[in-house]
């Protein structure tokens, strides 16, 4: 239809419109433009939903997924890692993920829902750090999930704590340091996160990769105190 037709259609409904009275006119608008109507405010549901969403993100500093932790424990340790590294959270928090569990003595349906809901959080940028025991840190590091920590933090740092860098081959045959290992006595181990050893990495597509370096490089420097 013509941008003309359209204008004689409108002016034809406005004047069959202004002839109508109560439910009848009502009847009309819903009949000829339900469509229109149904689109603006599914559009305006949209918005609001964004809006919203991103009202809720607008607090949060970084995300934090700690596999086969103990989901109980309710501790600032990423937030408190954070300030020490001097990144101003200006109000914002770690929201910390402590509730999946993965292998282990958990069911094989359990294991499925898990690895489902992490592969959606590392392709959308939902996850920014991940810890968790060596066999499920692996599985991801195989899928080169995480960055080249060599990158972010002075070699001089790294050459000092070779023994808990976790440094594995990627898919196109480089060495990388992928993980650092959080022994008894780190931070997450004082806070009762975790009892046994772990591996932490800063996930490659992290939406707040700044912030997961930045406690990365704080946890390494304070391996010595």
């Amino acid at each position: 239809m013509t941008i003309k037709g359209i204008k004689k259609r409108f002016a034809r409904d406005a004047q069959a419109l202004r002839e109508l009275k109560g439910r009848r006119k009502l009847y009309f608008i819903w009949d000829y433009y339900k469509i229109p109507v149904i689109s603006v405010l599914s559009v305006a549901v949209l918005l609001l939903l964004s809006a919203a969403f991103s009202i809720g993100r607008g607090d949060i500093a970084m995300y934090a997924v700690l596999v086969n932790a103990n989901e109980e424990v309710e501790s600032t340790v990423l937030d408190d890692l954070l300030s020490r590294s001097g990144m101003d959270l200006e109000g914002k928090t770690v929201q910390v993920t402590a509730s999946y569990k993965l292998g282990q003595d958990y069911s094989e349906a359990y294991d499925v829902q898990t690895l489902q809901v992490l592969a959606a959080e590392f392709a959308i940028g939902d996850l920014d750090l991940f810890a968790a025991d060596e066999s499920v840190f692996q599985s991801y590091a195989e899928k080169d999930a995480f960055v080249d920590l060599s990158l972010f933090i002075e070699t001089e740092l790294l050459d000092q704590h070779q023994e808990n860098l976790y440094i594995y081959e990627n898919e196109d045959g480089y060495s990388i340091v992928g993980g650092i290992w959080l022994r008894e006595g780190s931070p997450l181990h004082q806070a009762g996160y975790y009892s046994a050893d772990v591996l932490l990495g800063v996930v490659a597509n992290a939406q707040n990769l700044d912030e997961a370096l930045a406690v990365a490089h704080q946890l390494v420097r304070e391996m010595d105190s």
